[in-house]
């Protein structure tokens, strides 16, 4: 990081990226559809490891042997869409894959701007109903997993 960034060699509060400047997108066959209800998203990369064990050596060693992509969406419930993409495949047809871009780029922070694309992601489970007799909003959320990754656009504000 440099001098020029910091405050006395610290990060700088301006400097770290507010959430509520996330823009997240997903096609469907070939649809682009701005996802402004989603409240929440997560994605992770998750390793998979195979014990591995020797003589002579203490340790318990680990072998990455494969990773796979998980996530969380949630949002508010303001159409039928989630439920309309799962009835072809209950009624015999395909399920449901389709890609997120998430782009970050909070204009405050010098940290710059970063677009990850998820590929074949498909949600473990479809919002059909969320009723309570409250105040409250309808509202989902489905975890989901991914089969690709792709680093768009990186930060470019800090060289750490």
């Amino acid at each position: 990081m440099s001098e020029e960034n910091t405050v006395g060699g610290f990060l700088n509060g301006r400097d770290t990226i507010s959430t509520k400047d996330a823009k997240i997108y997903i096609t469907i066959d070939g649809r682009i559809i701005p996802m402004i209800d989603i409240t929440k998203v997560t994605a992770k990369l998750e390793k998979n490891k195979e014990d591995i064990q020797v003589l002579g050596n203490h340790w318990k060693l680990k072998k990455i042997t494969s990773v796979e992509g998980t996530g969380t969406l949630g949002g508010y419930v303001i159409s039928s869409n989630w439920l309309k993409y799962a009835l072809p495949y209950i009624q015999g047809g395909k399920d449901l894959y389709f890609d997120i871009t998430l782009t970050i780029e909070d204009k405050t922070s010098r940290a710059g701007k970063q677009t990850i694309h998820l590929g074949e992601v498909n949600l473990d489970d479809i919002p059909i109903a969320d009723f309570e007799a409250d105040d409250g909003v309808m509202e989902w959320e489905s975890d989901f997993t991914f089969e690709r990754l792709e680093l768009v656009s990186a930060f470019t504000g800090f060289d750490l």
